[in-house]
């Protein structure tokens, strides 16, 4: 009896610990469908940056609708990435270099789909340059998360203050 209630509960902290990452990961996939294509969000992101830019000329305010368009890429694998990475770092015996990897081929096989179902749909186009990005996006965050956990590891404070050093 109390073995079946423990492999209940053991089963149950694994699927939550999942659901996160699995529902950003259905998220990320959501953004690449046709509701997201450029003439789909430049009706929402344009008016905003014409705000900030009352000045600039249509070109310029399309030059940012796309680099904020590709900052999103970068921001949603990134995150995709970090909530990847802490579902699987608990796994007993798991180092967490190798739930990096693992997170880290997660976020490019998602990359990797997302950008081949775009290129099969009319408003839309899959890139090879959105790949990278996006995998840039899932490295960059592994790798802070990576560097602030060996600093956390070894008892160094982040985020604390730093002492000075007395002038001589």
């Amino acid at each position: 009896m109390r073995g079946r209630v423990l492999r209940r509960t053991l089963a149950g902290m694994i699927s939550t610990r999942y659901a996160v990452p699995l529902l950003w990961l259905a998220f990320v996939l959501f953004l690449g469908t046709a509701y997201f294509a450029t003439q789909e969000t430049g009706p929402f992101v344009l008016p905003f940056l014409k705000i900030l830019a009352p000045g600039a000329p249509p070109a310029q305010l399309q030059a940012a609708h796309m680099v904020v368009r590709k900052l999103a890429h970068l921001t949603e694998y990134a995150v995709l990435a970090l909530l990847w990475f802490r579902a699987l770092l608990p796994v007993a015996g798991r180092t967490p270099r190798e739930a990096a990897w693992i997170a880290l081929a997660i976020c490019l096989l998602c990359a990797f789909v997302d950008e081949t179902h775009q290129s099969t749909i009319p408003s839309r186009h899959g890139s090879a340059r959105d790949f990278l990005i996006d995998a840039s996006g899932a490295t960059g965050m592994l790798l802070v998360a990576l560097g602030r956990r060996k600093v956390v590891d070894r008892g160094t404070p982040v985020g604390g203050s730093v002492a000075a050093e007395p002038a001589e």
